[in-house]
Order: structure tokens, then C-alpha cells, then sequence
């Protein structure tokens, strides 16, 4: 069986870690897709994102407003950060 590749890209941040272990670590049974993970800081995600190089991506909130018709956003939470640090909010919360 051909698995499809989807290049999941995000930062090595301790949040972005934290989000993509099971996937990474295969604890999760993803059926025909293989995963490849690619850790890049944001504003390089951002670029990748804006020629459409990757299925999946972390992106800045300010990159969101140019994607909407290249990417999806994805209900599963998000985490931003502040000058008082970083917080993450539930998808349901925003």
C-alpha cells in the first residue's frame, strides 16, 4: 500500500513539541498517511506557507489574513505569544 506523504511543519518550540508527539512518536495509527515533520522557526513557515509548500503548518496569526485560500484553519487550539509569555487557548474558547 502507497501511504501519502503530508510534510507537517512547525517550530521545535516546547508548545509545537508538545502538540505533534503523538504523531511524531507513532502512537497514533494514521492509516495510509505517512507524516513527515519540519521543524523551522515561524517566520520561515510563514514563507513556506505563502508558496504552498506544505500540506500542514504552524503559521503567525498575522499570515493567517494571506492564506485563506491556500490553507484551512484547523480546529484544534492554537498558542500565541505575549510580552508576558505564551498562552494556548482551546479551538472551542476562540
Amino acid at each position: 500500500m502507497t501511504k501519502r506523504l503530508i510534510r507537517v511543519g512547525h517550530s521545535p518550540d516546547p508548545d509545537d513539541a508538545f502538540m505533534f508527539y503523538a504523531l511524531a512518536h507513532d502512537k497514533l495509527d494514521t492509516g495510509d498517511l505517512e507524516f513527515r515533520h519540519e521543524l523551522q522557526d515561524i517566520e520561515t513557515l510563514n514563507r513556506r506557507a505563502l508558496r504552498g509548500e506544505l500540506e500542514v503548518t504552524a503559521v503567525s496569526i498575522h499570515a493567517c489574513a494571506f492564506l485563506l485560500d491556500k490553507y484551512a484553519l484547523l480546529p484544534n487550539g492554537c498558542s500565541m505569544a505575549t510580552a508576558m509569555g505564551r498562552w494556548s487557548s482551546p479551538a472551542s474558547r476562540l
